[in-house]
């Protein structure tokens, strides 16, 4: 078979040798493209991921999201229990740094596995009585930025390799007219990247991960509607 595939004997002219050859290569090189392609999103689909760790009370794995160019990611989102979330509660220990939490093993296990982690810092309604709401709203946005700040820094002290670590702030959580207990709009969520393509647009996959799976997982929907800094095309990232 070799040597028919490079001999010219048995074609009607040289040319028609070569035209084959090349469309031959052509497909052997196609469908060898095609298999790794195939290949790689199987693994996407099927690849293992740790077990969700105790400190978890919901865990949402988005995969194979595209940005505006057709690259992918896939995103797995991890939203806190209550143990967890009493620590951004208050402004004195976020800002202290006196306390952070400690993390279990199996929740290292799933940060560690992540690609690229992504802190999310909120804040809720409150405001100084008596201040303005937009003079409130933008110290509350700055109280979200250092809220995301400290997640991460926690986080950098769980991980043992070196992983890149965003920091997204959502802002102000809108005014609903009874903030009785606000403490459900100070969740404590962190965004695992498993797997992206390269040059992949963040903004554009997660946006898009968060509104398809709003109705399976409604933080997303929250995430995304009820906070001052989430709307726009693009995320509010704290440097």
């Amino acid at each position: 078979m070799l040597n028919k595939f490079l001999s010219d004997d048995g074609w009607s002219s040289r040319f028609a040798a070569v035209s084959w050859r090349v469309s031959m290569l052509a497909f052997v090189i196609f469908t060898g493209g095609l298999v790794s392609a195939t290949g790689v999103e199987v693994r996407r689909l099927t690849r293992a991921l740790p077990a969700e760790p105790p400190e978890v009370i919901q865990d949402v794995v988005v995969r194979n999201v595209p940005d505006e160019e057709g690259r992918k990611a896939s995103f797995r989102l991890l939203l806190f229990s209550d143990e967890f979330r009493w620590r951004l509660n208050s402004s004195a220990i976020l800002e202290s740094g006196l306390t952070a939490p400690v993390f279990t093993d199996a929740m290292k296990l799933v940060l560690n596995d992540a690609h690229e982690i992504i802190c999310v810092g909120a804040s809720s309604e409150e405001i100084p009585p008596g201040m303005p709401l937009a003079q409130g709203r933008v110290l509350e946005e700055q109280r979200a930025a250092r809220r995301a700040e400290r997640i991460a820094q926690w986080v950098r002290q769980a991980v043992t390799k070196p992983i890149p670590i965003r920091k997204l702030n959502i802002g102000h959580h809108e005014v609903t007219g009874d903030p009785v207990d606000t403490s459900n709009q100070r969740r404590v969520v962190i965004i695992l990247v498993l797997d992206s393509d390269d040059g992949i647009v963040v903004d554009q996959a997660l946006k898009l991960a968060m509104q398809r799976e709003s109705a399976r997982a409604p933080i997303f929907e929250t995430l995304l509607t009820e906070y001052s800094l989430a709307e726009g095309s693009t995320f509010e990232w704290v440097e």
